[in-house]
């Protein structure tokens, strides 16, 4: 693979990335309620199942998910439900950015943020698809090796490690805005009601 391939591949995954999604919004949200120390959880969270991601479409079960149906279906029936019962959790809970497990600002075991960025990140399987289309154009003799495999996958993980961390920082710079009750109910209330459009979207969305 030649530098210039690696660097189309590296652009094409920065901008997939950085775009905004839940993932991402989970960082913004956690860097705000936490700091980026302990977002590196989220972001590590997020690294595991993205390699399982990786994993599955390089061994070839993305073709296998996309005949059938009723797997794809399931998994995005229940990322869908898991992202509108995160969503929920903040409309309509106290206004502290709680986590899933209830735990308030500065209190959240490492676990719980690395169990819920792992969660909302394996739960898209779109994204086993989207690696699947995405891998064999970077093949430029046609041949799968495991150097080359490797190069993707770490190249991968480190722009969605980065991408998650740029989100946890910066959420941990506008920290000082949440002093505001205000701003942070609006803020807690706009997060929550985003998650449940994701997942509405995810679980409506036809393949």
């Amino acid at each position: 693979m030649s530098h210039s391939f690696l660097a189309v591949f590296l652009t094409t995954m920065f901008v997939a990335t950085i775009t905004p999604g839940p993932s991402m919004l989970l960082a913004l949200n956690h860097g705000i309620s936490f700091g980026w120390r302990r977002s590196l959880a989220t972001a590590w969270g997020n690294v595991a199942a993205t390699l399982l991601q990786c994993l599955v479409s390089f061994l070839g079960l993305g073709f296998i998910l996309a005949q059938a149906a009723w797997v794809f279906t399931a998994i995005r029936w229940a990322g869908a439900a898991y992202l509108v019962y995160l969503g929920c959790r903040l409309l309509f809970g106290p206004v502290d950015l709680v986590t899933v497990d209830g735990a308030t600002q500065g209190g959240a075991p490492r676990r719980s943020l690395f169990r819920e960025a792992f969660i909302v990140t394996a739960s898209n399987p779109k994204a086993v698809f989207f690696f699947s289309s995405l891998f064999p154009q970077f093949f430029a003799d046609g041949q799968l090796s495991l150097g080359k495999a490797a190069v993707l996958c770490g190249s991968t993980l480190a722009t969605t490690f980065g991408c998650m961390m740029l989100y946890a920082s910066a959420g941990e710079r506008i920290q000082g805005l949440f002093r505001r009750a205000r701003f942070r109910a609006v803020f807690q209330r706009g997060v929550g009601a985003t998650l449940v459009g994701f997942g509405a979207g995810l679980a409506l969305e036809r393949r």
